[in-house]
């Protein structure tokens, strides 16, 4: 019984440890089944501990039973390896941030503290919603209440007496632009940016059976938001000229890569072609950054726009990605750093997979407060003033 009981933990662990590669359903499935070990380890671990010791204080011990205590000893081996690999996060992180302060001096802020809080991942794994944090939901920046529907969070009073908002922080849900919704990825990060005077937007956009037909309406979506911020905002307590960063997951990166160097693109503006679309900073996390179809290559793909217009941009991605290998990430980079006179962050993070935003483990809360040290001085930097 108890090998039975065990046989999930211990194949997730492996799947974490080793990701299937191909073909792509076997893949992705074992990406859904390597998940629970991947982001949270501590709590598999224990799971297995509790499963195992419950067991062998039964009278008889079988050989059944050493059996799965040597399995959970295998499996609980492996967990502290993905363990040791998310703490590992940290340091890769940092040491990008590292190299690009010392080659664009004094555009990232202070660095981060390096302490994990452990408190957070072993007990809130599920990023909840701080009492600090005022939460507008299903708010709408177009026509279609349904598909350009948004939440904001704001500190409590920002904006209405208790202090300017500082930014505007948009996140861009992922889902192979054809599924996804506001507030489901990247909580903690919007609910730091929150808590520190920005004005955190989840967003969503039209979504499409592919990303070819959809395309450039994604992109035309986040520019109506920026323009409902430039021109709704002030009702909501954000200014007109608060500096905007657009971050994206999967899908979302690469929307949010697109606004970041299209700004003005009167192709990708339709109605508001005078609206000054300039961001202040671009985040990818574990982006597609290719093309969206043959038909779209010359304006879809990213590396075909120039990059001398770039604002600063951090660029994260695991190491083990299966949806979207990293070498889509390292081929942006370069084409960034070839043409861009602003700092581009770019961080691999070791053993990371597709998703890693979803729970505050200790590979995500090390992104969050890498992302921080990110946009601080983005803050502090303005934008231009609106069209």
């Amino acid at each position: 019984m108890l090998p039975l009981l065990l046989t999930p933990p211990a194949l997730s662990t492996a799947l974490a440890l080793r990701p299937v590669r191909a073909p792509f359903p076997a893949a992705a499935a074992g990406w859904a089944m390597g998940l629970p070990a991947l982001e949270m380890p501590l709590h598999v671990g224990a799971g297995v501990a509790a499963v195992t010791a419950a067991r062998l204080t039964r009278r008889p011990v079988t050989r059944t039973d050493l059996a799965g205590a040597g399995l959970a000893a295998v499996t609980c081996a492996g967990l502290a390896v993905v363990q040791a690999r998310q703490l590992a996060a940290g340091r890769a992180l940092q040491g990008a941030f590292d190299e690009s302060e010392r080659a664009h001096a004094g555009t990232t802020g202070p660095a981060a503290r390096g302490r994990t809080p452990w408190q957070k991942v072993l007990l809130q794994p599920w990023p909840l919603r701080p009492r600090g944090i005022e939460a507008r939901t299903r708010l709408a920046y177009g026509p279609d209440a349904r598909t350009t529907r948004f939440d904001l969070y704001t500190g409590k009073g920002a904006g209405q007496g208790g202090g300017r908002v500082r930014g505007v922080l948009i996140h861009i849900h992922g889902g192979h632009f054809r599924a996804g919704g506001p507030s489901r990825e990247s909580r903690a990060m919007l609910f730091d940016h929150a808590l520190r005077g920005w004005a955190a937007i989840s967003t969503t956009y039209h979504l499409s059976p592919t990303p070819e037909a959809g395309f450039p309406q994604h992109l035309v979506d986040i520019k109506s938001l920026i323009r409902w911020i430039r021109t709704e905002g002030p009702l909501h307590g954000i200014p007109a000229d608060a500096p905007i960063v657009v971050a994206g997951s999967s899908a979302g990166a690469h929307i949010a890569m697109m606004t970041a160097l299209t700004a003005g693109d009167p192709r990708f503006q339709p109605g508001f072609e005078d609206l000054d679309t300039t961001l202040a900073g671009a985040i990818g996390l574990y982006g597609y950054y290719g093309r969206l179809g043959a038909e779209t290559k010359d304006v879809s793909d990213p590396v075909r726009h120039p990059a001398e217009g770039a604002p600063p941009v951090a660029i994260i991605h695991g190491t083990d990605d299966m949806y979207t290998p990293v070498k889509g990430s390292r081929r942006l980079v370069r084409h960034l750093r070839g043409g861009s006179s602003n700092p581009v962050v770019y961080a691999e993070l070791p053993g990371a997979q597709h998703g890693f935003d979803a729970v505050n483990s200790a590979r995500y809360l090390a992104v969050v407060a890498a992302i921080r040290r990110f946009t601080e001085p983005l803050a502090a930097s303005g934008v231009t003033s609106p069209g």
